[in-house]
């Protein structure tokens, strides 16, 4: 293989990111130029692109360690150049790639159903809690600011069915330690309400006292990610808020507390906070705010029925994920050891 710099890269050749993201792979369909983030390898004959796009992609971390620099980071085309691969015969090279591209394309295709699941399950929450549950109804009202529901539910505000509000600890993060509290920031909650499993913290336990999350508490982002939401599930373990985050704890004698959750995934919420968020230097909701919340409220048997229809949907959802994140692990397995010659495959 050979590098090449700014010039038309023919089809076929490997695009190699150097500096940010170091070590992604493409392989061109089409001749194009690239900039001086990239290292491009045009295949000489006797190698096949595609399995140099996965020797090159297993090859990601050694690629890193030798990246080097003060403003940024950068692999050199010498150390791109330099870099060590075990080189099989061609028809080898094709087997290899194919068994690889084909775990590939069954990661990708249950990207794909998962992608279409969520589509429809974002359609579905917008109609259960709009309409209710299917049958159920037969009278409608109009409710300002959230549309059509059925003439047997109330419309509240989120001050209504929890207790009072409570801002975050302001207590420094600490480096996570499993025996302490873990402690939720903004920056721990996705976009879909869950916590992340990468740089977690911890908070020592005698400045957070009072602040400890129980099953069914919902935090809500008053900055920055404004309007983002958490419910806290025992799963994670004992957890504590920091700052910038605005505790409710659900009256759960009135609503579920998953209910409250999901209304704050719906196309109704996200207006509302586009229409509360103040323009300063970020977005910001403070608590007497997100307890004017008004929420669409059906009575507690039909709260549970919606419920439950999610977590039908979510927990099929998280296996399809789970399997798919196997197949990648799957992978790495794989393509170390078809890489590395420790598996051999039949010429195709």
């Amino acid at each position: 293989m050979k590098s090449a710099g700014l010039k038309l890269i023919p089809v076929g050749s490997v695009l190699l990111t150097s500096r940010a993201t170091i070590g992604v792979t493409a392989i061109n369909t089409m001749p194009v130029v690239t900039n001086q983030g990239f290292q491009n390898l045009i295949v000489r004959d006797g190698t096949d692109a595609l399995w140099l796009h996965y020797c090159i992609s297993a090859c990601r971390n050694a690629l890193k360690r030798r990246a080097s620099g003060s403003t940024f980071q950068e692999v050199s085309r010498e150390s791109v150049r330099s870099l060590p691969i075990l080189l099989p015969p061609l028809p080898e090279q094709r087997s290899i790639a194919a068994v690889l591209d084909s775990i590939d394309e069954v990661v990708e295709r249950t990207k794909q159903v998962i992608s279409v699941i969520q589509h429809m399950r974002d359609a579905l929450l917008h109609e259960l809690l709009t309409y209710g549950v299917p049958g159920w109804h037969t009278k409608w009202q109009d409710a300002p600011g959230i549309g059509t529901i059925p003439a047997d539910w109330e419309v509240v505000q989120l001050g209504d069915v929890s207790s009072l509000p409570q801002y975050g600890a302001p207590a420094k993060a600490r480096e996570y330690d499993p025996s302490l509290p873990r402690y939720v920031r903004i920056s721990d909650i996705t976009d879909d309400g869950w916590l992340r499993s990468d740089n977690r913290k911890s908070a020592d336990p005698t400045q957070v006292k009072g602040f400890e999350l129980e099953a069914g508490d919902l935090l809500f982002a008053r900055s920055g990610s404004v309007g983002r939401t958490f419910m806290y599930r025992t799963q994670y373990g004992a957890c504590v808020f920091a700052g910038y985050l605005i505790r409710f704890r659900p009256l759960t004698h009135i609503v579920d507390p998953q209910f409250l959750e999901y209304w704050t995934h719906s196309k109704s919420y996200y207006r509302w906070v586009a229409s509360m968020s103040r323009v300063g230097a970020q977005p910001n909701i403070n608590a007497s705010e997100y307890s004017s919340l008004p929420i669409p409220l059906p009575p507690l048997l039909e709260q549970r029925a919606i419920v439950a229809v999610f977590d039908v949907i979510d927990k099929g959802i998280a296996q399809m994920q789970l399997e798919k994140d196997r197949i990648q692990i799957l992978k790495v397995s794989a393509s170390d050891a078809l890489l590395t010659g420790r598996l051999l495959v039949r010429n195709q």
